[in-house]
């Protein structure tokens, strides 16, 4: 490992061993234990010290007559933490990683910045950054270190070479792709109907829902489909233990593609029978999600599978002259057997921040970002740190720009909206939002809730978001229940992958709609098999196989 820290050493004679060797009467000459230079992570330089990184340029988000080279959150490091920040070039951000291979090649590297996982491999390879294995360990504050690990440390994971920490990964929530299942309840009771505990009672719903009078708007339909995810129907697979996109374990320890698994084929088999059943509108594989909604305005779609946000794409088809007319319910995604319904998600990380190899002040981009871990947690210092550490300024507070774009490094916490699940509710039933209040987001989020409480409609979609039993809650259940499935496969993409990828997965889309819409025989999903193999698929398991063992 690269040394972080000047340390003092007492020397030993010249060829000091020899002399210990040779003269009987001398005692060994043993060196001085190395003495570390202590670093203060809290105090600021003085005098200031510089270091250089490379930025993409995104002109919006900059306050009036500032730069990517002079703006607020320049000025706030080199005031609070004495740390001048120095762009050794700035390009358009569309040109990054262009301008950035062309600084690797001629390796003339910043003190820090920003890459892909591709480029993370080459400069890993090339022996051209920094291991930050005992740096992250000695300098990142206990703050950062939770922040960076609430998913279970499978984003840092991605990080690492053989073990060796090599870079920051840029991380966001793995949880917020989380599949949930949208029933409209006042139907279910007016039908005397089940909730969504199980598949089959998915089933039986979309079977009853497919039956019902929509006043003569037109055919009533039980499951909502459309263009997109009539090829990838992720959740209502993910009900039958399929994992279409994702590598998962087999029986043996290997891992083995999802899309190709019999799970797969039995759930797409379900699905054609509700196709040909007429309960899957006969054009969703061209209509878009407006035309679900469509349908829900119109009390003709009662069940559909979707992310947190959902309720808000409803929000028109659901509040009508400032009244709600329809009861929604947000339920987890239910199982076919009695093994737990699990909704897949990722911690594949597609950014890394990394630090040069020969920096000097490796521990500043760690200051840098705990600084930023604590601005992103509301401004609340660490016992006995002083609050200025934490502070963008007051100029930043007054212009609300996005703070995300100009900041130099950025991770994102990655479960925010789990503690929103855990917390809002309380909030909400004691009236006490303090265990939020770092939080703007999560607090803005209570406040709508209030209102909504009081009668103001407009927020009805929050009410489905954050509210009780709301999608919040079920990702704090899923997390609690340990219920989300996560690809095993996090590494870069392999050479295989590079090459087949894109056709194998546009192959594998088409046969999942055919399949779907009859156009297919269920037993087209063997051939589908065979030719992913034959296409790319058998070398890039190998691949996967080999870059796992090496994780392990």
């Amino acid at each position: 490992m690269v040394a972080l820290l000047p340390a003092m050493a007492a020397c030993s004679g010249t060829n000091g061993d020899k002399q210990g060797q040779n003269d009987a009467t001398s005692k060994p000459v043993e060196s001085a234990p190395a003495v570390e230079e202590k670093i203060d992570m809290n105090s600021k330089y003085d005098p200031p010290i510089t270091l250089t990184t490379f930025r993409g340029n995104v002109p919006e988000y900059f306050y009036p007559e500032e730069t990517m080279d002079k703006n607020a959150i320049y000025d706030a490091y080199e005031r609070d933490l004495g740390i001048t920040l120095k762009n050794n070039w700035v390009v358009d951000s569309k040109e990054y990683h262009s301008k950035l291979k062309i600084s690797i090649a001629a390796n003339d590297l910043a003190d820090f910045f920003l890459v892909s996982a591709e480029d993370l491999t080459t400069l890993v390879e090339s022996d051209m950054v920094m291991d930050l294995t005992e740096a992250y360990e000695k300098y990142a504050d206990e703050k950062t270190k939770k922040m960076l690990t609430s998913d279970g440390g499978k984003q840092m994971k991605s990080a690492t070479f053989n073990g060796k920490l090599m870079a920051i990964p840029q991380t966001n929530s793995p949880f917020n792709s989380a599949e949930m299942v949208w029933v409209r309840k006042d139907w279910l009771k007016e039908m005397n109907l089940p909730e969504p505990k199980t598949m089959q009672d998915v089933l039986a719903i979309s079977e009853a829902f497919a039956t019902r009078d929509s006043g003569g708007k037109g055919k009533v339909f039980g499951l909502g489909l459309n263009k997109e995810t009539i090829s990838q129907p992720l959740g209502f697979l993910n009900g039958y233990h399929a994992y279409p996109g994702q590598w998962v374990k087999d029986s043996s320890g290997k891992l083995v593609y999802g899309s190709v698994q019999p799970e797969v084929k039995t759930a797409l088999k379900q699905l054609q029978d509700l196709y040909k059943a007429g309960q899957i509108d006969p054009e969703a594989a061209v209509n878009d999600d407006a035309r679900n909604v469509e349908y829900i305005a119109n009390d003709r779609l009662g069940l559909i599978f979707g992310q947190f946000w959902y309720s808000a794409a409803l929000q028109d088809a659901v509040v009508k002259d400032n009244k709600v007319t329809q009861d929604w319910g947000v339920y987890m995604i239910p199982s076919i057997d009695d093994k737990p319904g699990m909704t897949q998600v990722s911690a594949t990380v597609n950014s890394f921040y990394v630090i040069n190899k020969n920096a000097k002040n490796p521990e500043a981009v760690f200051k840098l970002l705990n600084h930023w871990v604590g601005v992103l947690t509301g401004g609340l210092p660490a016992e006995g740190e002083p609050r200025a550490v934490y502070s963008f300024g007051k100029e930043l507070k007054e212009t609300g720009k996005e703070v995300w774009a100009v900041n130099p490094l950025v991770v994102l916490l990655q479960d925010l909206y789990i503690q929103g699940g855990e917390h809002i509710t309380e909030a909400l039933k004691t009236n006490d939002p303090s265990a939020i209040e770092w939080s703007g987001d999560l607090k803005n989020r209570y406040e709508q809730l209030k209102k909504y409480e009081a009668g103001d409609t407009t927020f009805w979609l929050q009410s489905k978001i954050a509210g009780e039993e709301g999608a919040f809650t079920r990702m704090y259940e899923y997390f609690k229940e340990d219920r989300y499935h996560f690809n095993e496969f996090y590494g870069t993409a392999t050479p295989t992958m590079i090459e087949r990828d894109e056709l194998l997965k546009t192959k594998e889309k088409e046969m999942f709609a055919k399949i779907i819409i009859g156009s297919a025989s269920i037993d087209e999903f063997d051939k589908f098999v065979e030719e992913w193999n034959k296409l790319g698929g058998e070398k890039i398991t190998e691949e996967v196989n080999d870059w796992y063992a090496n994780m392990q």
